[in-house]
C-alpha cells in the first residue's frame, strides 16, 4: 500500500492531466452531436473489433471440443448407413426388418509409423471401451487396420502398410476380389492379386472392402489404381493401389464392432466339423 501511496504521488501531475483530458472530452461529445457520433462509430468499431478477436480465440480454444463432437456424430451417423444393418425378414406380405449389425467407437491416434518395415498404431481406446483384437479400423478416407494388441485404456493397430497383414479387397461394381498386401516400399500404395486376366480393369478405378474378411463392413475404400501388370503364371493381375487413406496424418479413427462376427464364426466352424 505504501509503495502505491507513493506512485500516486510521484504521478500526481501526469494523473490529474489524465483526468482533466477526460472530462473534457465528456463535455464535447455530450455537447457536440458530430463529435458524439464519431466517438460512437469508434468505440462501437473497436468494441466490435475485439469481441471478434475474442470470438476468434475463444473457437480456437474450442476446436478439440468442436472436433470430438463431430468425431461422434460422425460414429452415429455410420451406424445409420445401409451397409451397417442386416436383414432379419424380408417378404411380399410384411414389412422388411433391419437389425444393426456394425456399430463404431471414436477413437483418437496416439502415436504410429508409416515410414518403418512393419508399421504400427496406437489409440486411445481399450478394453473398458469394447475394443476386442481383430476388429477393424477405418478413418475417414478408407479403411486403416486391424486391432492387434488391447489394454484396458488401449490397443495397438497392424495397419494396411505392414506386409503382416492381408485383407481381402473387391474392385467396385465388378466384383472380382483378391487378397490386398503391402509389398513393403511405399506407405502411399499397396497392391492386390490374383485378379483374373479378363477382368476389365482400368486406372483408378476403386477396391473396397467386401464381408469376405469378417473385420470390415463392406464398401469401405481401400485404394484406387495406379498400375496392373501380368503375374508370373500370366493368368492373373497383379495391381498397384494409391491407398485411400493418408496414414502419414492419422489423427481421428474408428473402431467398427461386427456385432454378427461370432455367430458367422461359429456356423463356419460347424460346417467344418460335421
Amino acid at each position: 500500500m505504501r509503495y502505491l501511496i507513493a506512485f500516486l504521488v510521484r504521478k500526481r501531475v501526469f494523473i490529474l492531466f489524465l483526468l482533466l483530458e477526460g472530462v473534457a472530452l465528456y463535455w464535447i461529445i455530450e455537447s457536440r452531436s458530430y463529435q458524439r457520433s464519431v466517438f460512437l462509430d469508434s468505440s462501437t468499431q473497436l468494441t466490435g473489433s475485439i469481441l471478434d478477436r475474442y470470438n476468434n480465440l475463444t473457437q480456437y480454444l474450442d476446436l478439440k471440443k468442436q472436433n470430438d463432437r463431430l468425431a461422434r456424430e460422425n460414429a452415429r451417423l455410420r451406424t445409420l448407413l445401409k451397409d451397417s444393418y442386416h436383414i432379419i425378414t424380408q417378404s411380399q406380405n410384411s414389412d422388411t426388418i433391419y437389425q444393426t449389425r456394425y456399430t463404431y467407437i471414436k477413437a483418437n491416434v496416439l502415436n504410429s509409423s508409416y515410414s518403418k518395415r512393419r508399421n504400427y498404431i496406437t489409440i486411445n481406446r481399450g478394453r473398458k471401451h469394447g475394443v476386442q483384437p481383430e476388429m477393424g479400423i477405418i478413418g475417414p478416407e478408407g479403411a486403416i487396420g486391424i486391432v492387434s494388441g488391447v489394454s484396458k485404456n488401449f490397443a495397438t493397430v497392424i495397419p494396411l502398410i505392414n506386409p503382416t497383414l492381408t485383407v481381402s479387397g473387391r474392385f467396385k461394381n465388378k466384383g472380382y476380389f483378391g487378397p490386398l498386401n503391402w509389398p513393403g516400399a511405399d506407405y502411399r500404395y499397396t497392391s492386390i492379386s490374383d485378379i483374373p486376366r479378363y477382368a476389365k480393369i482400368n486406372k483408378g478405378d476403386t477396391v473396397e472392402t467386401d464381408a469376405r474378411s469378417l473385420i470390415f463392413p463392406p464398401g469401405i475404400p481401400l485404394g484406387t489404381v495406379d498400375t496392373l501388370r501380368l503375374q508370373a503364371d500370366r493368368n492373373f493381375y497383379e495391381v498397384d493401389l494409391k491407398l485411400a487413406a493418408d496414414f502419414s496424418s492419422l489423427e481421428e479413427v474408428y473402431v467398427v464392432i461386427d456385432k454378427m462376427k461370432v455367430e458367422v464364426e461359429n456356423l463356419e466352424i460347424e460346417s467344418l466339423t460335421d
